[in-house]
């Protein structure tokens, strides 16, 4: 049997096939179930004396069953969609589940873990956990193939359920002077509690839980907080000044001067690209340029169909999700093939779109350097709509040390000295033989994420592992 763990990490991204199946996927899910997964490793190097069941695979099953209890209509055929786009695998043929009463008992053990193995720390399993379900609910309740089969009062309620459990279990569940031996936590049984009655109806979407709105300050702090990207930042920046001064003189009645949104984002994989966009996105709903300011993003499999005709519907659908944000088109000059090829078509329903509704939709199109100039010179149309280009430089040594401690301090781990110094000469000499297309970012967390495995690794076979251990990356787990 594949290891859960090498199936997930080979085929998450390959995100042609997810659109191929009829969905696109969902960043902000895939984000959130990235580092679900990432916890879940982590924890399962720690309980590693196979008693316990594959904390993934316990992870994976409460996933279908939140699915089935949230929704009204549809759930075998949402559950199958769901491996499909992130899990990259066929759905089991029995995900049948008793909706229960009690929490999930992935909860039950994460919340165990932080009041013992991670008491004082300030990252926690169980907040990773119900991140993730908000997340998954909320892009369903936000879909419009899905939002009418939700109940969203079910949904809102069982975040709840779940955050008082937590709430409830704060304490530690073994005494202080209790050692905690590896390899022999024990998925507590259910217990009562005594939940409020009477939660409250949801009877918007605008109910749904979710993160407070980011201010345009926040936005913009975001933005600046970025490592590297000093040309992005400025000409951003440039770009939201000229809207600002805009739309003050469109308020007092003064003739303006017509400042395109849509841009073109050049550079290779893993430089910020999307991160930019989202960021612009919420940028311009501040700015009241845009309504929702919500971004939707899309490849060539997520527009083009195989059959004539087609290919306008799934493009329109594309459109109508991103409509009042923005459409974020990824290596857009795949479109652009020629011959009788239907990128064409979704190309011109695109500049279609953009010019019937300039005020309240946004495109941003994105690729690498050589291919995206042809692909701009190859429509005259395209040519005088996105006349506003933003280069994305590749990393630097330095930077992308800094991107790879960035992946260590978000999990509270840390580098030690030897290790710092082997990355530091494995980046030098990686950055003096940089590759073509170089990955860039994305190389710092398949580097990481390696290492972690690595780790875990190396501490299953100790007896005992101490807490700087746990936390500490080494030349070891870098050249594993």
């Amino acid at each position: 049997m594949t290891h859960p763990r090498l199936k997930y990490t080979k085929l998450r991204y390959n995100r042609l096939h997810c659109c191929s199946m009829g969905a696109a996927m969902n960043i902000d899910v895939k984000n959130s179930l990235d580092r679900l997964y990432l916890t879940c490793n982590h924890m399962q190097s720690i309980m590693s004396d196979n008693r316990h069941k594959n904390i993934w695979t316990m992870v994976v099953e409460d996933i279908y069953e939140f699915i089935k209890a949230i929704s009204i209509a549809g759930s075998d055929e949402r559950i199958a969609l769901f491996c499909e786009v992130y899990l990259n695998e066929q759905c089991p043929a029995n995900t049948s589940c008793s909706l229960r009463q009690e929490v999930p008992k992935t909860l039950e053990l994460f919340c165990q873990i932080d009041n013992s193995i991670l008491k004082g720390h300030t990252i926690k399993t169980t907040g990773v956990f119900i991140s993730f379900l908000s997340e998954l609910g909320k892009s369903y309740l936000l879909s419009k193939f899905d939002k009418k089969d939700i109940d969203s009062q079910r949904f809102t309620a069982l975040i709840k359920k779940m955050d008082q459990y937590v709430s409830d279990h704060e304490n530690p569940m073994v005494n202080d002077s209790q050692e905690m031996s590896f390899g022999q936590i024990d998925v507590p049984k259910p217990q009562k509690h005594n939940f409020k009655d009477g939660i409250e109806a949801v009877t918007s979407i605008q109910d749904v839980p979710c993160e407070t709105e980011e201010t345009l300050q926040e936005l913009l702090d975001k933005l600046d907080h970025l490592i590297g990207l000093e040309s992005v930042k400025k000409e951003v920046n440039s770009l939201i000044n000229m809207l600002r001064i805009k739309k003050i003189r469109d308020d007092r009645g003064f003739k303006t001067a017509n400042v395109s949104k849509h841009l073109v984002f050049l550079g290779n994989p893993g430089t910020g690209k999307t991160t930019v966009a989202r960021l612009i996105s919420g940028i311009y709903k501040q700015l009241g340029v845009l309504e929702k300011g919500q971004l939707v993003e899309v490849d060539r499999g997520g527009l083009v169909a195989g059959y004539v005709g087609q290919t306008a519907i799934k493009t329109k659908g594309k459109i109508d999700e991103a409509m009042g944000g923005i459409l974020f088109i990824d290596e857009a000059y795949t479109l652009a093939k020629g011959g009788t090829d239907f990128g064409q078509e979704a190309i011109d329903t695109i500049l279609k779109a953009m010019e019937d509704n300039r005020e309240n939709f946004v495109v941003i199109v994105a690729g690498y350097p050589g291919p995206m100039e042809s692909f701009l010179e190859s429509n005259p149309g395209l040519k005088s709509r996105f006349n506003k280009n933003i280069t994305f430089e590749d990393y630097s040594q330095q930077e992308l040390f800094s991107i790879f401690k960035s992946f260590c301090n978000a999990y509270g781990m840390e580098l030690s000295i030897d290790g710092a110094q082997h990355l530091e000469q494995y980046l030098k000499i990686l950055c003096m033989n940089r590759p073509e297309n170089f990955a860039n970012g994305r190389e710092m967390r398949n580097l990481f994420e390696t290492a972690i495995a690595n780790q875990a690794n190396r501490l299953a076979l100790l007896t005992e592992v101490t807490d700087k251990e746990l936390n500490e990356i080494t030349v070891a787990d870098l050249t594993a």
